[in-house]
């Protein structure tokens, strides 16, 4: 979702924040989106398992013929 910015000359404050506290001090911390990696190890995953499984079917054809 695009974010769209304008400046403006009018002054607004955070009324919900306490006058202490500037307004970087009250975000919350950025979450560090991770579905990227655990997309990345489901396949690595995924990809061990299919070479076992393929590199035992392998074997057992060798052996059998």
């Amino acid at each position: 979702m695009a974010v769209q910015c304008f400046d403006s000359s009018l002054d607004l404050t955070d009324f919900t924040a306490d006058h202490d506290e500037t307004a970087s001090d009250t975000r919350p911390e950025e979450e560090i989106n991770l579905g990227a990696f655990r997309g990345l190890a489901f396949a690595l995953i995924l990809e061990t398992a299919l070479v076992t499984l393929g590199g035992v079917v392998f074997q057992l054809l060798r052996m059998l013929f």
